[in-house]
């Protein structure tokens, strides 16, 4: 088995300082893939495959997936399926709620590119959805167009994006004629690991494609009648490319629910709550309350209806 050097999965010095103790018995490694219990680990043995019982862990959510270092069991043989003895805490997780409960999409990723189609009309909802997941994280977003190729006009459409989300960096890419891919490239550092988001059918694995130079993640086509995507991607893959940055392919998700902090609001309602405080009662609902200032913000457009929608759904009537 070819030795792997941990360095160019993502190892550092912070990871070496929290790292638990090992011995001959035991070997580090971080997971590359996940298929429900069972894990792909890269080792300094090489990718391993891995179980873990779910015992010992907080809860469900908190099992480790792909983008944890975990320490493993060693065997004589390489061959012989491991057993997850320990997970290091996360740097960051980017999570979601899945059935009333947190899922991780991703964990230790420093860098998040959110994918948008261009060749159809943005979801708005979607995007600040995932935005906020992203956010909450604390891990850095940026928005990608993709699929530039197919919308002579999309430089308008990231002028649109631009004026609702004006704090994240939105620029444009296409696998297909390599648009764009200098940006890219240039942002994704040799060992920082970055995470790929977005609905289905946006493009997350043919981009990696492209990056990579070969075909290393599966993709398929996307429906004529409405050009979404079907699930062709279905389980977290983390990819290493030629360059050294490390890519985590995700599934895409029309129906993100961000995991919020309790008692929170994500920073990227601060308008509304600002206007908020001007309404005449302070539990005011912004339903059909009187003097409701949020409401007169929106009617008067000051604040983007689709904005105070996505806040109604995942802040007031949040269970």
């Amino acid at each position: 088995m070819r030795a792997v050097r941990l360095q160019d999965w993502g190892w550092n010095q912070k990871w070496e300082d929290v790292s638990p103790a090992t011995s001959d018995a035991s070997e580090i490694g971080r997971v590359v893939r996940e298929d429900r219990r069972r894990l792909r680990v890269m080792t300094e043995r090489g990718a391993r495959l891995a179980a873990h019982s779910g015992k010992g862990f907080a809860r469900g959510d908190a099992a480790p997936t792909v983008g944890d270092w975990v320490r493993l069991s060693r065997d004589a043989d390489p061959e012989t399926l491991a057993r997850v003895l320990d997970q290091f805490p996360r740097a960051s997780e980017i999570s979601r709620l899945a059935r009333d409960a947190p899922q991780i999409i991703a964990a230790n990723v420093e860098r998040a590119w959110l994918l948008a189609d261009a060749s159809r009309a943005p979801n708005l909802a979607s995007l600040e959805r995932h935005l906020i997941a992203i956010e909450e994280s604390g891990v850095e977003p940026s928005v990608l167009l993709s699929k530039i190729d197919l919308n002579p006009d999309w430089q308008s459409m990231r002028e649109s994006l631009s004026r609702r989300f004006s704090e994240v960096s939105i620029q444009g890419v296409s696998a297909v004629d390599g648009t764009g891919l200098g940006h890219l490239v240039d942002s994704a550092s040799s060992g920082v690991t970055h995470c790929l988001m977005g609905e289905s059918g946006t493009g997350k694995s043919t981009l990696i494609n492209r990056l990579a130079g070969r075909e290393i993640a599966r993709t398929g086509e996307v429906r004529a009648s409405d050009r979404k995507g079907r699930h062709v991607t279905t389980h977290r893959e983390l990819f290493r490319l030629s360059s050294g940055a490390l890519f985590l392919d995700t599934p895409g998700m029309r129906e993100l629910v961000p995991v919020l902090v309790s008692g929170a609001i994500p920073k990227r309602f601060a308008r509304i709550v600002e206007f908020a405080a001007e309404c005449r009662f302070t539990d005011c609902q912004h339903t059909n309350e009187p003097d409701c200032r949020v409401r007169e913000a929106v009617e008067q457009g000051e604040l983007p209806r689709s904005l105070f929608e996505n806040y109604r759904r995942l802040i007031v009537e949040a269970p």
